[in-house]
């Protein structure tokens, strides 16, 4: 014997208020897209190009925390991807100049591919983005919420494009995108 079950979820208010909530934050993205796309490529020029040769394990050191922990047996580092300098001189220096303009000097490595950054200016953001998960996006429309929130909290050249103090210092309060970006994580937990 079978019953039917009908369920109108969208008589449910908590249903409604998550829907709200998802569309509230891609209408917030959206809105964002532009002005960071195009900061974005400032930020490209600013860090210099790379040769477009390097990979990304080829120009971290081994160990580096977060990625890899033991030089004789690290899963990121092949023996064929074990760190060397750019023939160039120039990836290093692009690099450095990554880490120099993320905020807490800890780029994420484990999301961009270093022999794009010549010719792609989101493997740059991507540096800036949550610690991994992100490899595969390859445009601010294929980013979430929370990777274009952690572009502008994470990389110090939004300072001088926003109107308000991104990094305070404690025990002030946390500024407007640290209080977006908390409530934001709770909701994607919420509707995964």
């Amino acid at each position: 014997m079978r019953m039917a079950v009908t369920t109108n979820i969208f008589a449910d208010k908590q249903t409604n208020n998550w829907f709200k909530a998802c569309i509230a934050l891609n209408v917030t993205k959206e809105g964002l897209a532009h002005f960071v796309d195009t900061e974005i490529k400032k930020v490209q020029t600013a860090v210099g190009k790379s040769c477009g040769n390097c990979c990304t394990e080829n120009l971290i050191v081994c160990p580096t925390k977060g990625i890899c922990k033991n030089p004789k047996n690290c899963n990121y580092h092949t023996q064929t991807k074990q760190p060397r300098k750019c023939p160039m001189n120039v990836c290093d220096l692009v690099a450095k100049s990554i880490t120099l303009q993320h905020r807490y000097n800890g780029p994420s490595w484990l999301n961009t591919k270093a022999e794009l950054w010549s010719t792609d200016h989101w493997q740059i953001a991507k540096c800036f983005f949550p610690p991994d998960g992100y490899i595969n996006v390859s445009s601010i429309y294929e980013t979430d919420f929370n990777g274009v929130i952690n572009v502008l909290l994470n990389c110090k050249h939004f300072d001088s494009c926003i109107s308000f103090t991104i990094a305070t210092k404690q025990p002030d309060p946390a500024c407007l995108l640290t209080r977006v970006s908390e409530n934001t994580y709770n909701v994607q937990i919420y509707t995964r």
